[in-house]
């Protein structure tokens, strides 16, 4: 019997190196995004993508903005889940690459990234396709951004969907207990960004059992080629970590999570001037998810002063589910629908 055990567990043993061998090489030949692009514009770390659009395409130039947490890829991991692949077929397609901050940026503040580079790439993709507008995605905190944007540039953005994006911190759940007992001041005089590294354990402190989880279903699913094509695209951009510039995570931490000052109005810029959010004029797309951890959908709510006209749809999905999972292709058809109506 004891035998019978120690061949059972050789040959899982084997079973599993040649798996992981096979997907530790096959990482390495993963892009960082499928569809066809080429940057046309960048400022310092910063750069604006313009994806290939088929010949003929046309309409109002649409601007994805990602997360500064993580790579803007996540939207573009594989052809079969790519958001960005199925908008550019329909328009011109445009995204900021936050690239890879380090040190040298650790001063400048969140307002830098939500209205300065924000402005700029719009002012760019005004110039190459002669419009006066854009439509706009925000994922994560990217939509966070892309809100604030429309609140200080009510004219540069027609369309907006806010994809997973928290807006109102009063109830941030789980992340709003990191904010509450992070050392932010501490953090501020020490440090000029927040490691990727550390900001990746982070999520996965909030998850304990997520790796577990994974695991089983690495083992239940490792034979299945689609699976694994997605499973090795997903941990290809998961081992991808981006810094967090030092005074932008500060002002997250205190303005965003523990202040609440984007709902309260209150928000302001490094040069003086006030995010309103009765300012909008952007018809808005909640686009949340169900399951979501990270955005709990109370943090998707837009403030009672926004009066611009705003429609939701909520997808039974995770935070990062929604833009890879089973009903991925559900959410990115409500955002198609959205901007196309």
């Amino acid at each position: 019997m004891i035998g019978n055990m120690d061949s059972m567990v050789q040959h899982l043993d084997a079973i599993a190196e040649h798996v992981m061998r096979k997907t530790a090489g096959e990482l390495d030949t993963y892009p960082r995004g499928v569809t066809p692009r080429e940057e046309v514009y960048n400022a310092g770390n910063v750069s604006l993508l313009r994806f290939i659009s088929p010949e003929g395409v046309e309409g109002t130039p649409l601007l994805i903005i990602p997360s500064l947490i993580n790579r803007w890829y996540v939207l573009d991991v594989t052809e079969e889940t790519s958001f960005i692949k199925q908008f550019a077929q329909q328009r011109p397609t445009y995204l900021i690459d936050w690239g890879y901050p380090g040190e040298e940026v650790g001063h400048l503040p969140l307002s830098h990234y939500y209205h300065r580079s924000i402005k700029r790439a719009v002012r760019q993709i005004c110039r190459q396709t002669d419009v006066e507008k854009v439509d706009m995605l925000g994922y994560c905190i990217g939509g966070t951004m892309a809100y604030a944007f429309s609140c200080l540039e009510p004219d540069l953005v027609d369309h907006l969907v806010l994809l997973t994006a928290p807006i109102d911190f009063a109830d941030a759940g789980i992340f709003a207990k990191y904010a509450e007992y992070f050392p932010i001041e501490e953090f501020s005089a020490s440090m000029n960004k927040m490691p990727g590294w550390l900001l990746a354990a982070s999520f996965q402190f909030v998850q304990p059992m997520g790796l577990y989880q994974k695991t089983k279903m690495f083992n239940d699913k490792f034979e299945s080629e689609s699976f694994m094509k997605l499973y090795n695209a997903m941990e290809r951009w998961i081992a991808d970590p981006v810094d967090f510039p030092g005074k932008a995570y500060y002002e997250l931490i205190t303005d965003l999570y523990k202040k609440n000052l984007l709902t309260k109005g209150t928000l302001m810029t490094a040069d003086g001037q006030t995010v309103d959010p009765s300012a909008r004029r952007a018809k808005t797309l909640v686009l949340n998810a169900g399951k979501d951890h990270i955005a709990p959908l109370v943090t998707t709510e837009l403030p009672a002063s926004d009066l611009a006209p705003v429609s939701k749809v909520t997808i039974p999905s995770g935070h990062i589910g929604i833009t890879t999972g089973r009903n991925a292709k559900d959410a990115c058809q409500s955002a198609i629908d959205f901007l196309t109506n």
